[in-house]
């Protein structure tokens, strides 16, 4: 899996069917921390929920690529919302509503589902 630091509050998840880990930042001055990694994980259990999904409509997931940005909270500090961006280029235009339904399966959503809004858009 490949993970690229945007900025402080995006990353960019791909290859996500590849064993290995290798991240990469937009420059020096970032630095993927517990909070990145975190919003990753939740990227990748997504991800694991639409793999499975491919499997039954028989698509290629590899070329998916999931984009998470996150807004934090003041007082006591906490994140906010995360927008994630699914991007499947091989997904049929009748699935995409079907895709950002499945993608709010996994475990890691719906463990923080009443502490962080989570807004997820497909685009193909």
């Amino acid at each position: 899996m490949n993970v690229h630091l945007v900025n402080q509050t995006e990353v960019l998840l791909s290859n996500m069917h590849e064993d290995g880990f290798e991240q990469s930042q937009e420059n020096e001055a970032l630095y993927y921390g517990a909070i990145a990694m975190w919003v990753t994980s939740l990227g990748r259990c997504t991800f694991a929920v639409l793999d499975h999904y491919a499997l039954r409509l028989e698509l290629e997931p590899d070329d998916i690529t999931v984009t998470l940005q996150w807004e934090f909270d003041h007082d006591p500090t906490t994140i906010k919302q995360i927008d994630m961006h699914i991007q499947w280029p091989e997904l049929p235009e009748n699935r995409l509503k079907a895709v950002q339904r499945a993608s709010h399966k996994c475990t890691i959503h719906n463990t923080i589902k009443d502490c962080v809004k989570i807004v997820v858009t497909v685009g193909n």
